[in-house]
């Protein structure tokens, strides 16, 4: 069966994200990038938290605290690498999000 066109599309952001330091893009760029993950990381924060916990793996259920920890607090620090460690921090929960072989 294939992958669900969110599950693809959250995909492609997370490879955006982990991406090789020295493919890192514009501060622009990285700016949509995040903007993206927190759209992509709410919409499955929200359909996760409506499920039975009992349907809920141990991993997703610490990716779902973690998540409202990263999006309340937002970039820790501040420079030229603040956003885009933040971007890969989220791309990191989002992909713990989607489970196991993601």
């Amino acid at each position: 069966m294939g992958m669900p066109q969110d599950h693809a599309g959250a995909t492609a952001l997370i490879a955006r994200a982990l991406a090789p330091y020295a493919e890192r893009p514009g501060p622009e760029a990285v700016a949509a990038l995040v903007h993206d993950l927190i759209t992509c990381g709410q919409e499955l924060h929200g359909s996760l938290s409506r499920a039975p916990s009992q349907h809920r793996l141990a991993g997703t259920v610490a990716a779902l605290a973690e998540w409202e920890y990263f999006a309340a607090v937002g970039p820790l620090g501040s420079g030229p690498h603040a956003n885009w460690n933040y971007a890969r921090a989220l791309a990191r929960i989002i992909r713990q999000l989607l489970g196991p072989g993601r």
